[in-house]
């Protein structure tokens, strides 16, 4: 279940940030550098990610989706989004305020222990 939700939250963020790199992806995520790059060598075998030298400093490497990659965002990420804004939308106004407070004080939770750890 993790590894599947690893792969959506990855891909996902590639598809609103196209030209983002590992570490970019790795704050975002708060996934570890060695799950983001193995789940990003898997998208690439499947052909869906291609990777990019960077203008500006050639050992970082910009990652792109590809046309395949393009037609698997249309088919599997948009109607997951889409999912996700109506089951948002099935919410009372007041049920969606203490939802995002209680989930943003469980994300500085979570990241203050995963700092703890990686000290």
């Amino acid at each position: 279940m993790w590894a599947v939700f690893s792969v959506y939250l990855i891909f996902d963020y590639i598809c609103e940030n196209d030209g983002t790199s590992q570490r970019e992806i790795c704050a975002y995520t708060l996934l570890p550098r060695q799950t983001v790059n193995n789940v990003i060598n898997a998208l690439i075998s499947q052909g869906l990610l291609r990777l990019e030298g960077s203008r500006h400093d050639k050992r970082v490497k910009r990652i792109h989706l590809t046309d395949a990659g393009e037609r698997y965002r249309q088919q599997v990420v948009t109607p997951v989004r889409e999912a996700e804004l109506q089951a948002m939308a099935a919410l009372e106004p007041n049920e969606r305020r203490a939802m995002i407070i209680y989930v943003d004080k469980f994300m500085n939770a979570l990241e203050r222990r995963i700092d703890g750890i990686e000290s």
